[in-house]
């Protein structure tokens, strides 16, 4: 046998000898994997209770693929079926029919009244529906139209827009738009500013509280960009509290589902991107009502998104000032009722 022959057989050998090692060391973590035996650790691990989850396959099987057959009795869980089966789950908790069950505006006056009176009873102003705000879902470069995802500083994304009560449950979720479409474009031409604007002609008082992205309308009431009266700056400080409960629900869902911060970049293409968006609002809700605790976010997390939010900042919009008068009045009634 030649030395060359001999080298290459010993060379596969130790190819095979490693591979074995690998084996075992990877069948010896997986018998060593700590056992999931009370809530916490379904909590830690996936988000939700052990009974959340019996209960989230139940409803989800309706909108879940067949599985497919194993009668080779053959193990298929490679990486491809693994990334088949995130797809189905993600497409199941996105689909329209499983996302109107868990995220939906209160349909009549007796619902409103209940979100009315529980904002009223946290925040002393009087009539709010919720609390809108958009926030950025971060991927990659996607293949076509990427200009419309560009949100600056080399990043794109999709644009997730969300409406929140005062217990911050998500009670409207739009991810249609691009990184790049204004806050404010997006609501002018949502059907929610149809509906609002439809109730508010039939004479029911509401309103929808928004940072100074979107503009000032009879149904949208913005903070006063120099507030000058004393009813204008006590307008401001309850506004900011109040409005808070949209930017705080958020970073309830980032701490929950850490693939929402904005500096870990989705890998997949922006349709996947919404979904998982929408999936992850659809499972916070599931959490949020049912009272399960949040996940601490990791300080060295929470600065890297701070100082990527710090370059994405987005542009503000500029009041119509026939519609300031409507904030006018709440500010001064406000005033009055302190």
């Amino acid at each position: 046998m030649s030395a060359s022959v001999l080298v290459k057989l010993l060379l596969l050998e130790e190819a095979r000898r490693i591979d074995m090692l690998r084996r075992r060391r990877k069948r010896f973590k997986i018998r060593s994997l700590r056992q999931l035996s009370t809530d916490k650790d379904y909590i830690r691990i996936y988000r939700l209770n052990f009974e959340l989850i019996k209960d989230l396959e139940h409803d989800l099987a309706q909108y879940l693929p067949p599985e497919p057959s194993r009668s080779d009795g053959v193990d298929n869980r490679t990486k491809p079926s693994a990334s088949r089966a995130i797809r189905a789950v993600v497409n199941a908790l996105a689909h329209p029919g499983f996302v109107k069950k868990h995220i939906r505006l209160p349909h009549n006056v007796n619902e409103r009244s209940y979100v009315k009176e529980r904002f009223f009873k946290k925040f002393h102003i009087p009539d709010i529906l919720g609390c809108i705000d958009s926030f950025f879902v971060t991927m990659v470069r996607p293949k076509e139209d990427d200009e419309q995802f560009n949100c600056g500083e080399g990043y794109h994304s999709r644009k997730l827009t969300i409406i929140t009560d005062s217990d911050l449950n998500i009670l409207y979720v739009d991810v249609k738009h691009g990184g790049a479409t204004q806050a404010n474009f997006i609501f002018e031409n949502s059907t929610i500013r149809t509906h609002l604007e439809k109730l508010t002609n039939e004479g029911e008082t509401l309103y929808l509280l928004g940072d100074s992205k979107y503009t000032q309308r009879p149904y949208v009431m913005t903070p006063y960009g120099n507030p000058k009266t004393d009813a204008q700056k006590y307008y401001n400080k309850l506004h900011n509290t109040a409005k808070n409960t949209a930017e705080k629900t958020y970073k309830v869902l980032k701490a929950r589902f850490k693939s929402l911060l904005v500096h870990r970049v989705f890998h997949y293409d922006p349709d996947m991107v919404a979904k998982i968006a929408t999936a992850c609002c659809v499972l916070h809700n599931i959490c949020n009502r049912s009272g399960l605790p949040v996940p601490s976010l990791e300080e060295d997390l929470r600065k890297r998104e701070m100082e990527v939010l710090n370059k994405l900042k987005q542009n503000r919009s500029n009041d119509l000032d026939e519609e300031c008068r409507f904030r006018d009045e709440l500010a001064d009634r406000l005033w009055c009722e302190r």
